[in-house]
C-alpha cells in the first residue's frame, strides 16, 4: 500500500484566481482588462490540448509501470491521466508531476536493487 496516497481536494485550500496577479495584469494595461481577455483567450486554446496530450502521455507511463510492478508510479500517472481527461485533478498537475518524478526514481532505485541482488 502506498504510504503517501495522493489525496483529494488540496486544491480548495487555494483561491480560484491569485488576486496579487491579477492586480499585476491590470497595472500593465493601466487598469484596463484588454490584455487579461487576450491572455485569457490563448489560455483557453491553448490549454485543453495540452492537457489531453498530458493525458496521454500519463496513460504510456501508467502501462509501463504496470509492466514493471511499480505501484506508486501507476497510481500517481493514473491521477494525471484521470486529470487530463476530465479535468478534474485531486492535487494541482505540478504537484502530481514532482510526485510523479519521485516515484519514478523511487522505482528505478527499487528494480536496481532487485537486479543487484539476483546478479
Amino acid at each position: 500500500m502506498n504510504p503517501d496516497p495522493v489525496l483529494p481536494g488540496s486544491e480548495a485550500l487555494l483561491p480560484v484566481l491569485d488576486p496579487t496577479i491579477m492586480d499585476q495584469l491590470l497595472s500593465l494595461d493601466d487598469g484596463a482588462t484588454g490584455l487579461i481577455r487576450e491572455m485569457f483567450n490563448l489560455f483557453l486554446e491553448d490549454t485543453p490540448p495540452r492537457l489531453e496530450a498530458l493525458a496521454d502521455t500519463a496513460h504510456a507511463v501508467k502501462g509501463a509501470a504496470s509492466t514493471m510492478g511499480a505501484p506508486r508510479v501507476r497510481q500517481v500517472a493514473q491521477a494525471l491521466e484521470t486529470g487530463g481527461r476530465t479535468r478534474t485533478w485531486p492535487q494541482p498537475p505540478e504537484a502530481l508531476l514532482e510526485r510523479l518524478e519521485h516515484t519514478y526514481r523511487e522505482a528505478v532505485a527499487g528494480l536496481e536493487g532487485f537486479l543487484a541482488e539476483r546478479a
